[in-house]
């Protein structure tokens, strides 16, 4: 919801003196005032100036275009952004996708926007969107991968924030593992992990300032409603201590789907709760928030991702997008209730790439009483956003919809921003 008040908008005192009974002081005094009265009445302006960046062929065009979209819809509705993830491959075709990915983070420059790349931690050998990954299959991460030259090139600066996603924590789930669930966990260490003190020192050696760290619900929750689990709670302090150490801001982001898994292994069967059903109604994920925040109080932590991807609730379509507006803002309202004021990242229902962003959420719908939330969108380059890069470069050229966007695209600066030191 757009607020009422624009950002930096203080009302006047009602106790304080007239403006005229001032003005009779001196001119010195008068002037001063005047300028305070300014600062205090318009919003601060963005000092980055509207920019048109020209790109070299289709799918760069389209990247950059889907960005210039996503960035429109912040500021008509005067919202901040964040992007949670940005993935392209280093096998094959890998010179053209780093192409593709330079010129986008050109585009999320003139922007301002945070980004965390996807992704950092314990990934295999042959996994090919590693930034940053462990010699062999060991656990401590300290091998840059091919797209970190381009991470790196566009880093943080005194305007936003960048990083990497620390994905590990979200191994060994149901959306990878059928036998997941919250009856079967996952073994710590081997099935899933957090990534080690030396892992934190590296990424910030190579200039990280911005961690996605992602957790789990069934392991963090076991029981909807229920307490967390104080074993898992305490790795999950543990890795932030970790980050703290480095100097790394972390956003905690619960890498689910909207679906909950429960049981499996000696619960017996498992079964697929989704949010918005009659088992898993959505101030389920509100519980969950209303617990997990107040135990996250690391100065780490600067920002809670409410939910990954809601792609996996009770229903499709406009109304699955409903279910998960509903829900997104029912967990804002408990966090906030608690008396947490970090910033909160809430994901668009599908599609919720930057070309694709405000199809199903018109508006911004999120009410937040301290005005700190951001929309958070993924971004792969491939045709269909999933990331997964099936085609060749030269197969993504030809898919390329007709008219195909204009190659030169004009860029305006996020109006807002919420994720900050």
């Amino acid at each position: 919801m757009v607020p009422h008040n624009p950002p930096g908008f203080v009302r006047p005192r009602r106790d304080a003196a007239p403006l005229h009974s001032v003005l009779r002081k001196g001119p010195a005094l008068a002037a001063v005032l005047l300028l305070m009265v300014a600062a205090i009445a318009v919003p601060l302006q963005n000092p980055r100036p509207e920019r048109v960046l020209c790109v070299a062929d289709d799918v760069q065009a389209r990247a950059v275009a889907g960005l210039a979209n996503f960035s429109a819809w912040l500021r008509r509705n005067h919202a901040s952004g964040f992007i949670g993830e940005i993935g392209w491959p280093s096998d094959k075709d890998q010179a053209q996708w780093s192409a593709v990915a330079d010129v986008w983070y050109q585009a999320a420059d003139a922007i301002g926007l945070p980004v965390t790349a996807w992704a950092a931690g314990t990934w295999p050998a042959n996994y090919p969107m590693a930034v940053y990954r462990p010699v062999a299959q060991g656990l401590q991460v300290d091998v840059a991968g091919p797209q970190a030259r381009i991470v790196e090139r566009h880093g943080s600066t005194a305007g936003y924030l960048r990083g990497v996603n620390l994905a590990a924590g979200s191994f060994a789930a149901s959306d990878s593992n059928g036998g997941f669930g919250t009856g079967n966990p996952g073994r710590y260490g081997q099935d899933y992990t957090y990534e080690s003190p030396s892992s934190y020192a590296f990424l910030a050696g190579r200039g990280v300032r911005l961690v996605r760290l992602a957790v789990n619900w069934e392991r963090l929750q076991p029981r909807p409603y229920g307490p967390l689990d104080q074993a898992e709670l305490g790795r999950v302090r543990d890795a932030l201590d970790h980050a703290k150490a480095a100097g790394l801001e972390v956003i905690v982001d619960l890498h689910n789907y909207g679906d909950y898994a429960y049981g499996g292994g000696s619960e017996g069967p498992l079964r697929m709760l989704h949010l918005g059903d009659a088992v898993l109604p959505t101030s389920a994920l509100a519980d969950f928030w209303a617990r997990l925040s107040p135990a996250l109080n690391n100065p780490a932590v600067i920002g809670l991702g409410l939910l990954n991807e809601p792609t996996r609730l009770a229903a499709d379509g406009r109304a699955g997008a409903l279910i998960w507006e509903r829900a997104s803002q029912e967990a804002v309202d408990a966090i906030r209730a608690g008396g947490d004021q970090r910033a909160i990242l809430v994901s668009g229902y599908v599609p919720m790439g930057p070309p694709s962003w405000g199809q199903m959420h018109p508006h911004a719908w999120i009410d937040d009483p301290v005005g700190r939330v951001a929309y958070e969108s993924h971004a792969y380059f491939d045709h269909d956003g999933s990331g997964h890069y099936w085609m060749t470069y030269a197969d993504e050229l030809r898919s390329v919809t007709w008219p195909p966007p204009a190659h030169c695209q004009r860029l305006t600066p996020m109006a807002r921003q919420v994720l900050v030191e």
